[in-house]
Order: C-alpha cells, then structure tokens, then sequence
C-alpha cells in the first residue's frame, strides 16, 4: 500500500479513516487475543485500502488511563498531528509505503508522554497479521513497565 503526502492528508481531512475504540485494563491489553483483534482490524482495513487507527483506552493501576493505538502513516508521527508532515521531508506527489505505528501515549512514560516507533510495513502486518502479535505484546510491556516505574518514582516525590 503507496499514498502520496497529498493522498495521506486528503483522507485524513474528509474523515475516511477507520477508527476502532475500545476501554481495557492494563491486564487485558497484553493478551494475545486482545493485540490479535487490534492487528486482525488494521489488517481488514489495509486490504480494503482504507487508513485505520485501532485504540485502546488502558486502566493502569496509577495514574489515568493511557492511549495504545495502532496507526497508519508514511513517517512516525501521530495522525492526530499529521498536519505538522514536514514537506521538507516528504514530497507532496510521490508515493510512499504506509507503515503501521505503534503509540503510546500517556503523562509520565516519558518527557513528552509518548512514544511512538514502526511496527511494520502495512502490506507486512495485511498479509501475515499474527506474526506482529509478539513483537507489539513485548513493546507494549516494556511501556507499561517505564510508565508504572516513572509513576511508582513520581509518587514517591511527592
């Protein structure tokens, strides 16, 4: 799957983006089954060449809730920020690959309160989408485990 710069932003501003939203613990959104479904969604949506975001509200046991999403653009920049696509780094009417993203979004995981890196190219997570679900589950613990620590540290400063 190509879009060009023009492409991508067309169809996020006329809303034809897919979006899927669903509330889970903490507990819930590290099992297979729950990422299976996220990627088993983003997957429909690439072969219907639709862009899709798959977000899952999580209940950490501190704090509030975080955002994991799972998104579709041509850099790793949120879409909810694409806007901000640079047009010094990408040209308006070439076509790029679209690429699955994972986010992580939350105060306290880091400085900025998100994280975002490639999980994959969209045709790759399209064609064979179980094959993501190990490498996103171990991510996905990994940003659990710096948010409950940062969380853990901030608690105990105050």
């Amino acid at each position: 799957m190509e879009m060009t710069y023009e492409q991508y932003l067309g169809e996020l501003e006329s809303e034809r983006v897919h979006v899927t939203t669903g509330q889970v613990s903490a507990a819930v959104v590290q099992q297979a089954t729950t990422l299976k479904a996220g990627l088993m969604d983003m997957a429909e949506q690439i072969a219907t060449g639709h862009l899709s975001q798959y977000n899952w509200e999580v209940k950490v046991p501190v704090g509030d809730p975080v955002s994991v999403r799972l998104e579709m653009n041509l850099i790793n920049v949120p879409m909810a920020e694409a806007q901000r696509l640079d047009p010094k780094l990408l040209e308006r009417d070439q076509p790029y690959p679209v690429k699955v993203y994972m986010i992580f979004e939350g105060e306290q995981l880091n400085q900025s309160g998100l994280r975002i890196d490639e999980l994959g190219d969209a045709d790759a997570v399209s064609d064979q989408p179980n094959s993501f679900v190990t490498p996103l589950g171990e991510w996905l613990v990994n940003q659990l485990s710096a948010l409950t620590q940062n969380r853990a540290a901030q608690e105990e400063d105050d």
